[in-house]
């Protein structure tokens, strides 16, 4: 709850005090508590009568099963993370340490690629494509073509002991509680009630298991700790009450012939009150009689040098000089002063423990059911995910976020730069998780500084580039053959540094940290980019040259289908966005006296006037993917890169009608496919992985990506569809996304924002595009560009009231869905109207702003 400031009452008269009380009254019912955030099931996690690597989840890289691991509930501290399945009698925690990546470092430029480039580029202006794709296959594509994946770290086994043969248990009900970070176990059995607390924390580094019964001397366990390969466990000659697993991953460098393999560590402390605990050679805990039990659970590796076993005794010493609750405490405070910063409630009336979360998910994709209350534990739960995963000082979140079980998982959890890791991070800056920003921003230090090894060898050109994929080696080198030829995933990623910046107005960030990232990132396109050669449609344009419209292809006159191209849309839009946020940046760091950058700024703008423009399709009305008007081979295809103009960026708003017309042209008719795909696309070259059709997306980030370009359009009820769509197709029972990817999962919190708030253009909007169904509700603490933290309660689908806290002392600019009035400390402050009920005031750096509808009773 909110805390309200305290004034003199002799520097207000009776009537300036009363209209203060009222405005105090309207925003204490803003900030109202939000409902227990709870993800909780009446039954464990499928487990199988006896724990094997050698079922198909494990052997086969993309066998995707409903239940078992996509029914467990996740917990990390950033760099550590664990899935606890919350079984009975065979409790399963699946571990994570965030560095245990297979590989090494290694330049995987294909040297022959800086000489091949300019043949490439000619046959491709050329219009031989297919000649273009033979030559670039073998010369251009990375060596090796593959990324070693990131792996499971292995599993935590407690089983109980003497059971008889006895089953049966009652009383069941496990949870995660997203308010505190904690999973909960809890059953009866012969009697005792059991309970089990899982948290992993990341003051301490550590994550904590504690197990009590209500019966004395109750609990006898055998533990385990197991990897699928490459490690061993064992007892320690030092401490008679630990598990030490040690491993190094089996790997050999290409050219030495040497283990290069990550080595790592983890270990399992035992703390109990009564009984026994004894620790065998061949790695088997046995806990017996004990009338409480703790474990503390460390984990390390030999990335960047680091040795894995004097981290795992250091965290373990440091941890086991608290006690439980103090762990637990330090672990709760660090995790709420983040997460307690957004607090949300669209309907009031919502139960949080009417269903489980199975069932409740399920009501929703057999019936069509529209529950509120799943939008805000999404909306919460991708929040969790991110504190969860992506801490300052951290590597960043990867394709599955930090939870991995296994040793070659699909797509290699690696960092996929062409949609994912940016839809990892879309909701970051907007939900108030902005330090969870800054691992991406790490990541991209690191790029850059091998990016521009890469930008030399294979494009001979300055600044940095980084292709479609990368690891945790900061592979800047294509990979997956001709398709990974994308140079664009840094011009991308800068869109996020420039955010972060727009967010914060922090010109400290943008000097030393976001400018040198996008300054980079434009060197490379200034080389990069060639003009069209004379003969060409749009001759003397500026264009990339290789080029790909991310996954998809388009058809010639002729019938021929590629994907291997120059200047799609999309490269045009990524550079224009980047030219321009550098000089807006630029501006911003200029003064009178000494300005910034002044040869880069002029670079710059020649190379907009240069750029080819956005075009709009003389055959179909909507934005042109390709420089020329080409055919699609599949009109529903699930990537929609030409619209990167109108979300992420802005380029295209509704400041720009024609574009903006020609945008909402494409979108419906991507969204509307081909109702007769099987025979008019029968001839498509290229695999569809799922058309949209009628309309419909299927889930994952394609549902987030469609939600968020109706939002840019203000259609409430078209986002709002798509996001029951991913909640009826995308989301499994434990809201993990489909194939196991996660950015589905936190992505959902940007839809739901933006829903609320919106502040991409030059003005912030509140409640641009409220669905029907959320017609009263509230949510403090959003975010909004230019350095703003908004609450916003509404009620009958009308705004009520809001409250707008200035951290950078800028001016505000609000379109409001009604006319308001501004009040300051319960009075009144001079605003301007500039119609369709947008106003601006001036603020002052740390000054709390209430709006208040005129229309609400409280105004009057």
């Amino acid at each position: 709850m909110m805390t309200m400031k305290k004034y003199p009452q002799d520097k207000l008269n009776k009537k300036v005090a009363l209209v203060a009380a009222l405005i105090l009254c309207n925003c204490l019912a803003c900030v109202a508590q939000q409902k227990p955030m709870l993800l909780w099931f009446d039954k464990p996690a499928y487990q199988p009568a006896e724990f094997s690597y050698n079922q198909k989840i494990f052997k086969n890289k993309y066998h995707f099963e409903n239940n078992g691991w996509n029914e467990a509930l996740p917990v990390g501290n950033g760099r550590l993370g664990g899935m606890v399945f919350g079984g009975v009698l065979k409790e399963r925690i699946q571990l994570n340490e965030e560095s245990l990546w297979d590989g090494y470092p290694r330049n995987a430029v294909n040297p022959k690629a800086g000489k091949a480039l300019p043949e490439i580029q000619r046959l491709l202006f050329a219009g031989q494509n297919d000649a273009a794709d033979a030559l670039a296959a073998s010369s251009m594509t990375g060596v090796p073509k593959e990324i070693r994946p990131y792996q499971s770290l292995g599993d935590l086994l407690i089983d109980f002991k003497n059971t008889n043969g006895d089953t049966t248990y009652r009383n069941y009900r496990r949870w995660l509680s997203l308010d505190s970070a904690v999973a909960v176990t809890q059953f009866t059995y012969q009697g005792a009630t059991y309970r089990r607390e899982i948290f992993s924390s990341h003051p301490s580094q550590v994550m904590v298991v504690k197990i009590t019964c209500d019966k004395p001397s109750a609990i006898n366990l055998r533990i385990r700790l197991l990897r699928q390969q490459d490690a061993a466990s064992t007892n320690s000659a030092l401490d008679a009450n630990r598990l030490i697993m040690t491993g190094r991953i089996n790997c050999i460098n290409d050219e030495t012939k040497q283990p290069v393999g990550m080595g790592f560590e983890s270990h399992v402390k035992a703390i109990n009150s009564g009984g026994k605990v004894i620790v065998s050679e061949n790695g088997e805990m046995e806990v017996l009689a004990a009338n409480e039990l703790v474990l503390i659970i460390a984990a390390a590796t030999n990335y960047a040098g680091r040795n894995p076993r004097q981290l795992c005794e250091k965290k373990i010493s440091r941890a086991t000089q608290f006690t439980y609750n103090q762990l637990f405490e330090s672990h709760a405070k660090d995790y709420q002063l983040l997460y307690n910063r957004v607090k949300i409630d669209l309907d009031n009336s919502a139960n949080p423990m009417e269903l489980p979360q199975d069932k409740r998910l399920a009501r929703v994709q057999k019936d069509d059911y529209q529950d509120p209350y799943l939008s805000e534990l999404l909306f919460q739960y991708g929040r969790y995910l991110l504190i969860a995963s992506s801490r300052k000082g951290d590597l960043a979140a990867n394709l599955q976020g930090l939870w991995n079980q296994n040793m070659n998982p699909p797509w290699s959890a690696d960092y996929h730069i062409n949609i994912n890791l940016q839809m990892n991070y879309m909701a970051a800056e907007a939900v108030n998780l902005a330090e969870c920003h800054q691992s991406l921003f790490v990541l991209m230090d690191s790029l850059m500084k091998h990016g521009q090894q890469t930008a030399k060898q294979m494009y001979n050109a300055n600044g940095w580039v980084v292709h479609h994929l990368t690891d945790v080696f900061w592979r800047t080198a294509p990979a997956d053959d001709v398709p990974g030829l994308w140079p664009m995933g840094q011009g991308w990623l800068c869109h996020h540094v420039y955010d972060h910046y727009l967010f914060s107005k922090n010109k400290t960030f943008l000097r030393k940290q976001a400018f040198p990232l996008m300054k980079g990132a434009a060197e490379f396109y200034l080389d990069f980019l060639k003009p069209i050669p004379a003969g060409l449609p749009m001759a003397g344009k500026l264009v990339s040259n290789p080029s790909h419209s991310p996954e998809n292809a388009f058809e010639k006159a002729d019938g021929k289908q590629y994907m291997f191209t120059y200047g799609a849309t999309m490269d045009v839009q990524i550079c224009h966005e980047l030219f321009t946020n550098c000089l807006k940046a630029i501006e911003d760091l200029s003064t009178p006296e000494k300005p910034f950058e002044p040869l880069l700024k002029t670079k710059l703008q020649q190379a907009l006037r240069n750029l080819a423009p956005i075009q709009v399709s003389k055959l179909t009305g909507g934005i042109q993917e390709w420089i020329e008007d080409y055919k699609e081979p599949e009109i529903g295809h699930r990537h929609i890169s030409h619209l990167y103009a109108l979300f992420p960026s802005s380029q295209i708003s509704i400041e720009t009608p024609e574009l903006y017309a020609a945008a909402r042209k494409t979108l419906e008719r991507r969204l509307t496919g081909n109702l007769n795909a099987k025979v008019e696309e029968a001839n498509n070259k290229y695999l569809s992985y799922g058309s949209y059709l009628g309309g419909k997306s299927f889930g994952g980030w394609l549902s987030n990506w469609v939600a968020m370009m109706w939002l840019r359009f203000g259609e409430a009820e078209e986002a709002y569809k798509h996001h029951q769509y991913q909640l009826k197709y995308g989301m499994k029972a434990n809201f993990f996304g489909d194939a196991y990817q996660l950015d589905a999962t936190f992505g959902s919190g940007a839809v739901v924002a933006e829903m609320l708030l919106q502040s991409h253009t030059s003005t912030i909007d509140l409640l641009p595009a409220l669905p029907r169904r959320w017609h009263t509700g509230n949510i403090t603490g959003l975010r909004a560009r230019g350095g703003f933290e908004i609450d916003i309660q509404w009620k009958e689908g009308k705004l009520k009231t809001a409250t707008v806290k200035s951290n950078e002392g800028a001016l505000c600019r609000l379109t409001l869905p009604t006319n308001a009035k501004v009040y300051f400390r319960g009075k009144p402050i001079k605003t301007i109207k500039n119609g369709n009920n947008t106003l601006e005031f001036a603020t002052k750096k740390g000054n709390v702003y209430e709006i208040i509808a005129e229309d609400s009773p409280k105004s009057k």
